[in-house]
């Protein structure tokens, strides 16, 4: 197939993520999380089943649609887990810690597994290859049955005994307040709707994070491969070809787990207000490199921009859930990957296109564009309110301390002074 026609099926894919999105977040946030990522297993177990055997375009669509909607019914809910646990034991300010981490594990694991797909496609084909992926998605299903699920509701959280501590249900630090329980999925679903609509801050914060995650993706996830093919380095040709495809892939994957590892540290030094800015900014002038220089060479600056997506999510969704309520934690979330799948929908098939028409350099350069324009944008506004939200913060601080001071003082005066 055509670049212009495998850019169909994913755009095919990302919007059944857009589709699929908020409805499986707002089923974890009725029936638990822990449910919600078993399921996820299950259904990417059988989806990767479905694509090993795949022979038409109708079948392998099937898989395909059958994995985003495994994709949706993690995305959201793991996040939420995380927080909501670490909230119990009064330990939020962890999060991106813990998060990235628990990243950095997962794309370490798609490391060892890029190592050793190349080689093994060569030995046993792509279909055994892929069930191999299908067993470890049906042993994850069974590792998430075995998950302790912790409150999921503002009441919750609110009546918690001392032993554990938690947040009281009121406005959050930030001046959030959060959304009144609805029972139902629809119910959590419209509830999620409405921190976002409500909070102007956190749909730009949002649109911003998932511009520079998705933009980044769409290469590491998209173009990295048939680059790399066209360059004559083809997996299929033998062993030695086998190893040093897998080579070249380990860059990003290699970029994403030094980037979530990193990412409560670039968080801790450069405080809410740069932590994603500095990163666009890094981006784009990474983005020169393979926009430039048509060379093998440019996966290595390929690696960078992957890191600078692996800090992303972790920085993001840790400044996401400091702003939002429990009872909609995952679908508020799911809004988050949403975003990113949407952005996905649409350049995918642009790029795409212009990569069959011109050349990958062409396509390097036209999400040079995306990038540093509508993101530049997006940065542009959500600085603009966050600044307003923390100016808000500082007068709501002074006025609760003055009383506090004037108490304190009249304590203090002489009864001459009175």
């Amino acid at each position: 197939m055509s670049l212009t026609q495998v850019a169909a099926i994913e755009s095919i894919f990302w919007i059944t993520v857009v589709v699929a999105e908020v409805p499986t977040g707002a089923v974890a946030d009725r029936w638990g999380r822990r449910i919600s990522l078993a399921l996820g297993g299950a259904l990417f177990c059988l989806g990767s089943v479905v694509f090993a055997f795949s022979s038409t375009f109708v079948v392998l669509l099937a898989a395909y649609v059958t994995i985003a909607v495994a994709m949706t019914m993690y995305s959201g809910a793991g996040h939420a887990l995380v927080y909501d646990t670490l909230r119990q034991l009064g330990r939020t300010r962890e999060y991106e810690k813990h998060i990235g981490r628990s990243e950095a594990l997962a794309f370490g694991s798609m490391l060892v597994a890029t190592l050793l797909g190349g080689p093994l496609v060569a030995l046993v084909g792509y279909s055994a290859t892929i069930l191999l992926g299908a067993v470890a998605m049906a042993a994850s299903c069974a590792v998430a049955l075995f998950l302790r699920e912790p409150p999921r509701s503002e009441a919750a959280f609110s009546t918690s005994p001392p032993s554990q501590p938690s947040q009281p249900s009121q406005p959050s630090q930030n001046g959030v307040v959060g959304a009144e329980a609805r029972p139902g999925v629809l119910g959590n679903m419209l509830g999620g709707a409405l921190v976002v609509w409500r909070s102007k801050l956190l749909l730009w914060y949002i649109l911003f994070a998932t511009l520079i995650s998705g933009v980044i993706l769409a290469v590491t996830d998209f173009l990295l491969q048939p680059f790399v093919l066209h360059h004559g380095v083809d997996p299929a040709s033998g062993v030695s070809s086998g190893i040093a495809y897998s080579g070249l892939l380990m860059s990003p994957v290699a970029g994403m787990v030094v980037g979530s590892l990193l990412a409560a540290w670039i968080a801790s030094r450069l405080g809410e207000r740069r932590s994603l800015v500095l990163p666009l900014i890094a981006a784009g002038l990474v983005f020169l490199a393979p926009t430039l220089w048509d060379s093998l060479w440019v996966v290595g600056a390929i690696g960078v921009l992957a890191a600078i997506r692996g800090m992303t999510r972790p920085i993001a969704t840790g400044y996401i859930n400091r702003r939002i309520p429990s009872d909609q934690r995952a679908t508020v979330l799911s809004m988050f990957e949403l975003s990113a799948a949407l952005i996905l929908a649409i350049i995918l098939p642009q790029i795409g296109t212009v990569a069959d028409a011109v050349n990958f350099q062409a396509s390097f350069g036209l999400l040079l564009v995306i990038l540093v324009g509508a993101g530049g944008l997006f940065a542009v506004i959500w600085r603009m309110l966050h600044g307003r939200e923390q100016t808000r913060m500082a007068v709501r601080m002074n006025s609760l301390a003055k009383p506090q001071a004037m108490t304190a003082d009249s304590g203090n005066l002489t009864p001459s002074d009175r």
